[in-house]
């Protein structure tokens, strides 16, 4: 069975309780939110988790919680593992993503070097933050810098796995949805647990469901743009942003999960793909040349 994870902003007040009394085992939250944009300092939200002792008393949540390090491109570049780990260390969450990186369809020597720089920088993090176990978000611009990537994360001891489907829903594009879902099972097969970070659209849940949890800010959005959730479908309303329809489009999308009739689950085995995906490519792999940096 499918579970959703909801997006926490922690810096949005009026929404911070929205998912209390609602039957949640895990809660995501950004690191995205607790930095602010201009000096990439770390923001006053931050400092009330602090004092309050951690993410778990902050929310006072008895659940898991995973903080994100998912983020915006330019904010990555304030960040290395010092920072991450001050962060981590101090939020005290169950689960970590692994450090993100730029890594867009064809552009591949980028996005190379961003998986090169994010294995590296995600080993040493592993090695600063002992007390929460990461969850690693595979990159890549197309399917052989995705196995190479989710191979080199799996040398790390990582099991579980994030994708984040969200940059292909973006402009509603078939052929990015399907490569979405192509990605997807590709990873699945290959992982402990599988997370699809911003899967939002609610036509698509039941194509999906071979992954174990969804993640997804889409019920804080769609308020705010003036559409309210009934059932998978999306209406505008009128009176303008309400916390209120937040936590009814969030309402909502649990029950659309819990509603899909069916999951099809893949079942999990077979031939591992690293050898023949390797073997396609006919040239040294991020792998190896990751390998042979470390000898």
């Amino acid at each position: 069975m499918v579970e959703l994870y909801p997006v926490i902003k922690l810096n949005e007040p009026t929404i911070l309780d929205t998912w209390k009394g609602l039957a949640l085992n895990c809660l995501v939250v950004r690191l995205q939110d607790l930095i602010c944009p201009r000096s990439m300092r770390l923001n006053s939200t931050f400092f009330k988790i602090k004092e309050k002792g951690g993410i778990h008393n902050f929310l006072d949540f008895d659940g898991k919680i995973i903080l994100s390090l998912i983020m915006k491109d330019n904010l990555i570049q304030g960040f290395n593992p010092s920072r991450y780990s001050e962060v981590i260390n101090t939020l005290k969450p169950d689960y970590y993503t692994i450090v993100d990186g730029e890594t867009y369809e064809k552009e591949e020597l980028i996005s190379k070097a961003e998986i090169k720089r994010s294995f590296l920088e995600t080993r040493q993090l592993i090695e600063l933050c002992k007390d929460s176990k990461p969850i690693g978000q595979v990159k890549g611009c197309n399917k052989s810098q995705i196995v190479t990537h989710m191979a080199l994360l799996k040398s790390l001891g990582i099991e579980d796995f994030v994708f984040h489907v969200g940059d292909f829903f973006r402009n509603g594009s078939p052929k990015m949805i399907n490569r979405a879902k192509e990605y997807s099972l590709m990873i699945r097969k290959n992982a402990k647990t599988l997370i699809l970070y911003g899967m939002g659209s609610q036509s698509k849940l039941q194509e999906f469901s071979f992954a174990d949890a969804y993640t997804t800010f889409n019920y804080f959005v769609n308020a705010v743009n003036g559409k309210k959730f009934v059932g998978t479908k999306k209406y505008h309303y009128t009176g303008g942003y309400s916390p209120k329809i937040v936590r009814e489009n969030l309402i909502q999308i649990i029950k659309n999960i819990a509603n899909m009739k069916k999951q099809t689950k893949l079942i999990i085995g077979g031939v591992c793909p690293w050898e023949a995906e390797q073997e396609e490519t006919g040239q040294v792999t991020l792998e190896q040349e990751l390998v042979q940096a470390t000898l």
